[in-house]
């Protein structure tokens, strides 16, 4: 968020400056300038969806390799966050639907720990964790 304020800001001096140099915005600025705003809110939004979509993408991954069984739908609820703030160390609890044997399960996991590093997400305690599962 901080680097696109940034950007904006920079964008914003660099039409200041050409307005100064030639006392007036020309058609051709107020394009530019237009669409680079555009451009900018776009590649924003493009990041911030891909960033949300990270978490859940990377839950079904790991699923599928340790159970060989494909997520359907799925939502997550952050626990650990609540009270106390961390950047590192996550708690998810883990709602989704699965297909076995030709029949829908509701399934939770809880109290899974994931750990960010960098831009990884690393599940600590995945493989002894119990999944419950409900016929839907």
């Amino acid at each position: 968020m901080q680097i696109f304020i940034a950007g904006l800001l920079m964008l914003v001096l660099l039409a200041f400056i050409i307005y100064k140099i030639n006392n007036r915005f020309g058609q051709k600025e107020i394009i530019l300038f237009i669409g680079s705003l555009i451009v900018g809110i776009l590649a924003y939004i493009m990041y911030e969806r891909n960033q949300e979509n990270s978490l859940p993408n990377a839950f079904k991954e790991k699923y599928k390799s340790s159970y060989n069984t494909e997520i359907l739908k799925l939502q997550s609820e952050l626990l650990n966050n609540k009270n106390i703030s961390s950047k590192i160390n996550f708690i998810y609890k883990f709602t989704y639907i699965i297909n076995k044997e030709d029949k829908e399960y509701l399934c939770t996991l809880n109290n899974v720990v994931i750990k960010k590093i960098e831009n990884e997400l690393v599940f600590e305690n995945f493989s002894i964790l119990k999944e419950s599962c409900q016929e839907k």
